[in-house]
């Protein structure tokens, strides 16, 4: 557990200077009160990344809702207010725990660790953010917030001063424009347009359009720097649009089904990175996740298309029944190198 371990010290004790009363160490990572609300931050699985070499799924959670259960009405709720607006974190429920968590994952190794590492801590605070925000929308559909206390210390009363100020710096960044620009998307249309899982790829102004294999038809993916985010501003926009069906009685099967695809897809498979949500709407498995202005780096862009590739075949996989298909992450390598190398010539 190298890497895995490497992440977690690194998250516990560098970023969040979580060691303290507020904190509890678990077998795998470690929980903190930053808030009245736990997050938990663990080793989840392990897996071989595109080289072979050894990765570890981490996961990110905080505690939401107490729900006892989710019924047709919370569902909805949760559809139209929640999950479509997400940033780097959707809604898992774990019926055994009786609750519902916003929850980020990935598949972290050696190579990539020094920014996943980053982008893991930023959803963390940002699902604390969000949190707070949420927690008093649903209490008219039986969920309650999911407030707990420190085993030996209580509630904590106020907030931990980086997750508190961390968010407030987002948003700050937030109201400059987008940090992702046209050329930068241009660039990436070109470089994977005709790379397999890729079908299709075209780039318009601050903004890209790619298709991906889905059963018959194809998937849609589109990213774009001209949307903001309500609570953070400008940034990167990425929505993924999967058809499944819009048969009348149908809706509360897809609405499951989307919150059931937020738990961490662990296993060999690639499945992309596990930040934002799935949602369902007009007939469509949707995933939408937000990247604010701060996590901008001249070669994250291409990851996150990479990302929309192997989410693409794990949704062939799981919602069209298709099974094989190209591993996008074994092109990242040379991939990545073309496209800084096209960026240093701009």
């Amino acid at each position: 557990m190298y890497t895995g371990r490497d992440t977690i010290e690194w998250l516990y004790g560098h970023q969040f200077k979580a060691g303290g009363e507020w904190s509890v160490r678990t077998d795998n990572g470690f929980r903190w009160w930053p808030t009245d609300r736990v997050q938990t931050v663990e080793v989840v699985g392990e897996a071989d990344g595109p080289s072979g070499e050894r990765g570890y799924y981490i996961s990110v959670r905080t505690e939401l809702f107490k729900v006892h259960s989710l019924d047709g009405d919370a569902l909805k709720a949760l559809n139209l207010s929640a999950m479509p607006f997400a940033s780097l974190a959707g809604p898992v429920y774990d019926p055994r725990r009786g609750t519902l968590d916003l929850c980020s994952w990935a598949l972290v190794y050696e190579e990539i660790s020094p920014w996943m590492n980053i982008l893991l801590s930023i959803a963390a605070a940002m699902q604390i953010h969000e949190a707070q925000r949420l927690g008093d929308k649903f209490g008219d559909f039986g969920l309650e917030n999911a407030v707990s206390g420190h085993p030996e210390n209580g509630i904590r009363e106020g907030w931990d001063k980086i997750s508190d100020l961390l968010p407030a710096f987002i948003s700050a960044q937030g109201r400059e424009p987008s940090r992702w620009t046209a050329p930068e998307f241009q660039h990436a249309a070109d470089l994977l347009g005709n790379m397999p899982p890729v079908l299709l790829a075209t780039a318009g102004g601050p903004g890209l359009s790619a298709e991906f294999p889905f059963g018959t038809f194809s998937s849609l993916c589109r990213i774009s720097a001209e949307e903001s985010h309500p609570f953070y501003g400008n940034g990167l926009l990425i929505t993924h649009f999967f058809p499944v069906s819009g048969k009348k009685g149908e809706e509360e099967q897809w609405i499951r089904k989307a919150l059931s695809l937020n738990m961490p897809l662990l296993g060999s498979d690639p499945a992309g990175y596990g930040f934002g949500s799935y949602t369902y709407s007009d007939g469509m498995i949707v995933h939408a996740a937000f990247y604010p202005n701060i996590l901008y780096s001249p070669g994250l862009l291409l990851n996150l298309l990479l990302s929309c590739g192997a989410r693409g075949m794990a949704m062939n996989r799981e919602l069209a029944g298709v099974k094989g298909g190209e591993n996008p992450f074994l092109l990242s390598k040379s991939a990545v190198e073309r496209f800084m190398e096209h960026m240093g010539k701009n």
